[in-house]
């Protein structure tokens, strides 16, 4: 039976509606996901770029801003949000709307969050923030989280039935993201200035310190001299070792230029840069606290423990196996049987939702 016919439309609720990372690329996907399987779309969202373009199953209502303080604003939000569905069809909440849902999506969690980065003296929009979450939890109807990793803390921390909880990887864009990027590799390696002897790593951050930079620094100052590390941020960074590559749209071929792909996040719920960066054919060195590494074989993540001494153990590990030529992918997807494209993961939460 074609689960697609078993409703007309879904609302999606989120704060900020903007070409980006994490939730907000994810967003765009259920939007785009949904509305090319002919469903009507109704987004409810804060914030939004008007550049954006959707095709016509698609409507967006802004609401506007009660207040000049942003925090406040978006607090806001989430209690107002779920007046402007459209209460025939089902609600997917990625906000934290105290209202029922059908599904409350989460990417991490507020307490996580703020444990991960040791953050002892809470505020009162923290406080305020975790209340939310906690009745965004009781209400839903089926909370998807995004890893094991993030399920655990709605678990540990909130006190939520398991029951009502189900782990949903965020989907990959297997069409963007794809070993044609190697063809790219010796001219974006040639323009950065990185000979073949040298071992380039990559790092995307738009937070050096939740992702981890001091830790790799330190770790890359105790190994070989070989290893060059490009970030790819609007943030620059002074360091020898260091290429700063600015904001990057070909972030595909960067993957495919270098050796490895690196994370060492102190909060990563699960983290696209390593299914990404496998997809174009480069191994990944991920922190274990990256939920990403639940759903890449062994052979192609090479995960170490939050500090720079495991990390530095294992860039020599990477090393010897990069010398030796013995991480070779050349099938990435079967790398990560768990993760699907957009279109199968619309379908996954339409099966949630009928369930």
């Amino acid at each position: 039976m074609d689960q697609n016919k078993r409703f007309e439309g879904i609302n999606i609720i989120y704060h900020t509606i903007k070409h980006a990372g994490g939730m907000e690329r994810y967003v765009l996907d259920l939007i785009n996901g949904f509305s090319a399987k002919g469903m009507k779309v109704r987004v409810i969202t804060r914030k939004l770029d008007n550049s954006l373009v959707f095709n016509r199953n698609v409507e967006v209502i802004q609401i506007k801003d009660l207040s000049p303080i942003s925090k406040l604003n978006k607090l806001l939000f989430d209690y107002r949000s779920t007046n402007k569905t459209i209460t025939s069809w089902p609600t997917i909440s990625c906000t934290r709307t105290p209202t029922t849902v059908d599904i409350a999506i989460v990417g991490g969690t507020h307490i996580g969050h703020n444990l991960a980065i040791k953050k002892n003296k809470l505020s009162i929009f923290d406080k305020l923030t975790n209340k939310r979450e906690q009745t965004f939890f009781e209400n839903a109807k089926v909370i998807v989280a995004h890893s094991k990793l993030v399920g655990q803390e709605v678990s540990n921390h909130y006190d939520i039935n398991d029951n009502k909880l189900k782990v949903i990887y965020p989907p990959i864009d297997f069409e963007n993201f794809s070993l044609e990027a190697k063809n790219q590799r010796e001219r974006i390696r040639k323009e950065l200035g990185v000979n073949e002897k040298q071992v380039l790593l990559v790092f995307p951050s738009n937070n050096h310190h939740r992702k981890g930079l001091d830790i790799i620094l330190e770790a890359l100052n105790q190994s070989d001299p070989r290893f060059i590390l490009a970030i790819a941020s609007k943030k620059p960074v002074d360091h020898p070792k260091v290429i700063n590559l600015g904001f990057r749209k070909d972030m595909d071929s960067l993957y495919a230029a270098s050796d490895a792909a690196i994370l060492a996040s102190l909060y990563e719920p699960f983290g696209l840069v390593g299914p990404e960066s496998i997809l174009c054919g480069t191994p990944v060195i991920l922190s274990d606290a990256v939920g990403a590494t639940e759903v890449i074989e062994s052979n192609a993540c090479l995960k170490f423990k939050l500090n720079a001494l495991s990390l530095a153990e294992t860039l020599d590990r990477f090393l010897t196996l990069h010398d030796n030529k013995e991480i070779i992918l050349n099938d990435p997807s079967k790398l990560m049987p768990k993760v699907k494209n957009v279109s199968k993961h619309c379908d996954d939460l339409i099966e949630v939702i009928n369930k």
